[in-house]
């Protein structure tokens, strides 16, 4: 039903008159999933994932508005090609594969009252999927601001084998229903949310994950920093569930001394106790990013994270060490568009506690021509 409505909303634009018809870059990624700020407790897979931030595929994309902003539509297409394309078992592993996004936006009232539905279907890093129809994004946000307060509540559908533009897989078929609401102070901005995860597991047995998480947003001209604190519950199962429970905390700063640079460091600390065992789970995650462009058309950035997973059940422990560096040259223009010589190395170093048997490290290198913004 949700892909029906969406793809209704992307048929009226369609047929609609338009008033002008652009290309554009996408800045962000329309496919993203809920960061430390959202609904859930943040995942240690976007800091383990650096890739994503220069390691962009080919990608084109469209926009056409109808009205005076009454409804705006916007389709996406990338591709990317790598030598290794097997299933990915990180953020960081990809492979061959394409991304078709399609989303309609509606905006009412001053922008007190928008909508937006979408679809996409995605293989990016995952070659081999059995079902064609299973990759796909299907999302209904209706969102809004007014004065000083800000509101919205999301449903989102995701099929087993979804990438991502990010690079985050989805392994299992999965439904998203998010609630929020934030308070601008001046001083700082606070948001809370609320919501509820539905996830059907490789042996048919449904994962129900409910969540509430407040955030602290300051944000000043040389610095910005974000709070966050989130608390989960976890069943596994409908006959004998397996429960857990979870506490996360974060803190993101971000100092801009000049404007070519930038120092970004974050902690977050995650405590999760299994009810079934009374097996308690630490974990602290530690990250660093610098960002320096001296030119106009040179970027350089680097990268590092490591977390440490202490566990009563040997199973669960864990530790990952992920480090980055990349470059972004801009070499100029052809047929309007921009154009970008990438080179990114990477090193990832997970080790896991002898039972688990999954250790591994690994290097990798990358080095990408890249037209955007055409």
């Amino acid at each position: 039903m949700l892909k029906a409505l969406a793809l209704l909303l992307f048929c009226i634009c369609l047929c609609g008159t338009p008033v002008r018809a652009q290309t554009r870059a996408l800045d962000s990624d329309p496919a993203e999933f809920p960061g430390p700020a959202s609904l859930f407790p943040p995942s240690f897979a976007p800091l383990d994932g650096t890739a994503r931030d220069s390691g962009r595929p080919i990608q084109q994309s469209f926009s056409l508005t109808l009205g005076s902003k009454l409804l705006e539509m916007k389709a996406l297409y990338m591709e990317k090609h790598a030598d290794n394309a097997a299933p990915p078992a990180s953020a960081s592993n990809f492979g061959f594969g394409r991304y078709l996004g399609l989303t309609a936006i509606s905006s009412q009232l001053d922008g007190k009252l928008i909508g937006e539905g979408e679809i996409a279907y995605s293989t990016l890093g995952f070659a081999g999927v059995a079902d064609p129809q299973r990759p796909m994004l299907a999302r209904m946000t209706l969102r809004g601001s007014w004065d000083q307060v800000g509101y919205g509540a999301l449903h989102r559908t995701l099929g087993s084998g979804f990438i991502s533009t990010g690079g985050a897989a989805i392994v299992h078929d999965r439904n998203e229903n998010q609630v929020w609401g934030e308070y601008d102070f001046k001083l700082f901005r606070w948001r809370g949310s609320f919501g509820e995860l539905r996830e059907t597991t490789g042996d048919n047995q449904l994962q129900l994950t409910r969540s509430a998480a407040a955030s602290l947003n300051f944000s000043r001209p040389l610095w910005s920093a974000l709070v966050t604190s989130g608390y989960s519950t976890s069943a596994l199962g409908n006959v004998q569930p397996q429960e857990s429970r979870a506490f996360t905390h974060g803190v993101s700063l971000a100092y801009r001394p000049a404007k070519f640079f930038s120092i970004e460091p974050n902690f977050s600390f995650r405590h999760e106790w299994d009810l079934s065992t009374g097996a308690r789970t630490e974990t602290p995650l530690g990250s660093f990013a610098l960002t320096c462009a001296p030119w106009s058309d040179l970027q350089l950035t680097g990268r590092a994270s490591y977390r440490r997973s202490a566990s009563e059940d040997l199973a669960k422990e864990l530790s990952v060490l992920n480090t980055a560096a990349s470059l972004n040259w801009k070499i100029g223009k052809a047929f309007g568009a921009d154009q970008y010589l990438s080179f990114q190395v990477e090193y990832r170093n997970q080790r896991a506690h002898p039972l688990a048997n999954n250790s591994s490290a690994n290097v990798t290198a990358q080095l990408q021509w890249k037209i955007l913004d055409f």
